[in-house]
């Protein structure tokens, strides 16, 4: 099967080999250590925001992606002058949500859609990725003190994609009209492979809502990553759950299933706090709109690229990131913060 790796422009090729000799030249081949005081002093950030005396515990879910934001929140904030703690990486929405409303994560990347059905518990969304931004922010800060900060230029939401060479009747499947169609045409072929988060939360609504079948013995729960494998090679499922912005489905090269009911909720990804901690850091608001501004779709699916197909770490992604931009400096020797 056809491979390709996700474009990086030139600049960021080399503003990524200043940042990687950076983080490897005291620790050693594949080592991560935190850049040093004077590379996170040389960018906008530290010029344009002053975050002293803060102190914030930054949090992230398990997958990627919001690892990377994670990551790339973590040291803006370092940048800016606080000082951070990290707890990227906890497992699934909920643990991170309840981790923040109970003060043991301070701030972290959550995404609309998300908060719209899961923790406002909507069953319909709001048509447009503004607008369902907007709803959001405004009814979980008047229901739960929770304040939503601008949000990215990017949504990454739920998809179901097949594999493009994908033979005989499954091949035809366009839409998740057509898929519907499917399960009910060929009920033995009607395979699906997923991630516990999204089988728990979404596959009933979503088959209630196409009228598609998946018989339980027949879907197949698996780690997020394993998806993309298991459905490119078309075994043990035919189908499978994706995130839009990942950049694996380009390189196994898949093709996303059109929602043509507009099932799946729009999801930008925004920064979220508690509206205590808003109050008392406005500047969060200006630091994460300059984020936000320059986390475009095509940027957030290369940042994904460099972990899950060139083998980064997030550490390495959001530094390279942060430095391409200009938002910290690049070059210096490696150190803590």
């Amino acid at each position: 099967m056809p491979r390709s790796t996700p474009r990086v422009p030139g600049r960021a090729l080399a503003v990524m080999a200043l940042v990687l000799a950076t983080l490897t030249t005291a620790c050693g081949p594949g080592a991560t250590a935190g850049p040093s005081a004077h590379q996170l002093e040389q960018g906008s950030l530290a010029r344009d925001f002053d975050l002293k005396g803060a102190r914030l515990t930054v949090g992230s879910k398990e997958f990627t992606e919001q690892q990377i934001l994670g990551k790339i929140l973590l040291y803006a904030l370092r940048a800016a002058g606080a000082r951070t703690s990290d707890q990227t990486g906890l497992n699934g929405t909920n643990v991170v949500r309840q981790a923040l409303k109970q003060g043991q994560v301070d701030i972290y990347w959550e995404y609309s859609g998300t908060g719209w059905t899961q923790f406002l518990q909507h069953d319909r969304p709001i048509r447009g990725a503004q607008e369902q931004f907007r709803a959001t922010a405004r009814e979980d800060h008047a229901k739960n003190g929770v304040t939503w900060l601008a949000p990215a230029r990017f949504g990454n939401q739920y998809a179901l994609a097949r594999a493009k060479d994908a033979s005989g009747a499954a091949g035809e499947v366009h839409t998740l009209s057509d898929l519907a169609e499917f399960t009910r045409n060929h009920p033995e072929q009607a395979t699906l492979c997923g991630a516990s988060e999204f089988l728990d939360r979404e596959l009933r609504s979503f088959q209630k809502t196409y009228g598609a079948r998946f018989p339980p013995e027949q879907t197949y729960q698996n780690a997020l990553a394993l998806n993309y494998v298991n459905v490119a090679k078309a075994s043990p499922c035919r189908f499978a759950e994706v995130f839009t912005s990942d950049a694996r489905i380009t390189s196994l090269d898949l093709e996303v299933l059109e929602d043509d009911r507009a099932h799946f909720t729009t999801e930008l990804a925004a920064v979220t706090v508690r509206d205590r901690t808003a109050a008392e850091h406005p500047q969060l608001k200006a630091l994460a709109e300059k984020l936000g501004d320059a986390l475009t779709e095509e940027r957030m699916i290369e940042l994904n690229g460099m972990v899950d197909l060139e083998g980064h770490t997030p550490d390495e992604a959001a530094l390279a990131f942060l430095s391409e931009q200009g938002f910290i400096g690049t070059g210096a020797s490696a150190g803590d913060t």
